[in-house]
């Protein structure tokens, strides 16, 4: 009597989940990159951006540095905090100038 294990011989690498968190957080981690240069016109021209959509009270697309990679929100600008140069965004989140890469209306 010849036994069928169906499926499972066709899953060999899903067997072994531990082995697969850690191959994928070791491909997270070579996926990193440093944080871009920013020129000081580059940081002048987010600045005006920035204070172009608070005071329009438009959404801007704002795209920053954060834990080795680039990520992207789109939102309104709630307040801007000149002297811990921070921007506090209408989703509860705050980030830092420094942070900010681009911006996009």
């Amino acid at each position: 009597m010849k036994f069928d294990r169906g499926i499972i011989k066709w899953q060999p690498f899903e067997s072994l989940t531990s082995s697969k968190q850690i191959i994928n957080s070791l491909l997270k981690e070579k996926s990193k990159i440093t944080k871009p240069i920013i020129s000081e016109e580059e940081t002048a021209t987010i600045e005006e951006a920035i204070l172009e959509a608070f005071y329009s009270n438009i959404n801007i697309t704002i795209f920053f540095y954060k834990d080795g990679f680039i990520k992207k929100i789109t939102s309104k600008i709630i307040k801007i905090d000149q002297i811990y140069k921070m921007i506090y965004l209408n989703n509860n989140l705050k980030l830092f100038f420094n942070q900010i890469v681009k911006v996009k209306f």
